[in-house]
């Protein structure tokens, strides 16, 4: 059964698609839901979704006005201004009307369009219908070695072979590394050694990205505890950034902005933040997009980034 068949039926399903440099073929693994979690139907792992907060529904929520947006950069900025905060993300949540296109065809374009992306779409009983493709990799396994990245600073890719990152785009990946790098040390990494920052491709967007790698005896589960959320979405300091989304946002993350990922045999896991994703109903999409508010940051300039992110997914919906 298709994926518009099972959706509008109320069949529970997931597919997703690993990044090329994870799987070059791009092959499509197909998990179905058994009450509790969603399991490959060739027993190769079990498919992890965690919101980025608990939330109490799956129903429509409304689109954010440009005006709301602005209301809470400048919030966000006076805060800074007091010190409270270094970073805070504001997110918002964009409509996109359906239209007869079906979301097989969406998702098979969203694979052949973003090869260095993580594409999923699925249909979960308290999480409800989603389907995006997620840039950032929160984090690898492989037995005893561990994989990470910082990914923060967006602009539109203008085609120029050299890319210029202003001063505001490269604070917010330094604080996005560092807090990265501060984090595994504090869960025992060992052999910690990082690449970039470096300009990152995906569709029409190019991202600052530091490349993070390490070794260890940990549990995931530690390392994630201490990454996520991580202020590429959510801020710094963590717990003030969060108190201030809690406070300030009118509407539910729910899965944007929280992990998705495989738990696999012989020892390996692949965890991605997901982002560039979208809630599926009947007759829109909720598109939920966001950027990172620093000191430098101004609130056209920042309405103007998630539109800019949400293109990269309202360009397969017609």
């Amino acid at each position: 059964m298709n994926i518009e068949q099972s959706i509008s039926e109320g069949k529970y399903l997931a597919r997703v698609v690993l990044p090329s440099e994870i799987d070059e073929a791009r092959n499509i693994q197909y998990f179905e839901f058994d009450g509790e979690n969603f399991q490959s139907d060739h027993n190769e792992g079990t498919l992890i979704i965690e919101p980025f907060r608990e939330f109490s529904g799956i129903a429509p929520q409304p689109e954010t006005t440009q005006m709301q947006h602005a209301s809470v950069v400048a919030a966000a900025l006076n805060e800074i201004d007091e010190g409270l905060i270094k970073k805070v993300v504001v997110s918002c949540i964009k409509h996109e009307p359906r239209n007869t296109k079906s979301l097989d065809v969406v998702f098979s374009e969203l694979i052949a369009n973003y090869p260095n992306a993580f594409v999923f779409v699925l249909n979960h009983p308290q999480h409800g219908a989603w389907m995006g493709a997620t840039p950032e990799l929160l984090l690898r396994k492989e037995d005893q070695n561990f994989q990470t990245v910082s990914l923060a600073g967006t602009q539109l890719y203008s085609g120029e072979k050299e890319i210029q990152w202003s001063d505001k785009l490269k604070s917010e990946q330094s604080l996005v590394t560092d807090f990265i790098l501060e984090s595994l040390s504090k869960c025992g990494a060992m052999n910690i050694a990082s690449k970039g920052p470096y300009t990152s491709h995906a569709g029409p967007l190019v991202h600052l990205k530091t490349e993070i790698q390490f070794t260890g005896a940990i549990d995931s589960t530690e390392i994630i505890r201490q990454l996520q959320p991580t202020p590429a979405v959510c801020g710094v300091p963590r717990k003030a950034a969060l108190q201030f989304i809690d406070r300030h946002s009118n509407f539910e993350r729910r899965l944007y902005a929280g992990r998705i990922g495989l738990a696999m045999p012989n020892n390996r896991e692949l965890h991605f933040v997901t982002l560039r994703c979208m809630q599926i109903f009947s007759d829109h999409f909720e598109i939920h997009v966001g950027g990172g508010i620093v000191a430098q940051s101004n609130a056209y300039d920042e309405w103007n980034e998630t539109e800019i992110k949400a293109n990269v997914l309202r360009k397969f919906l017609h």
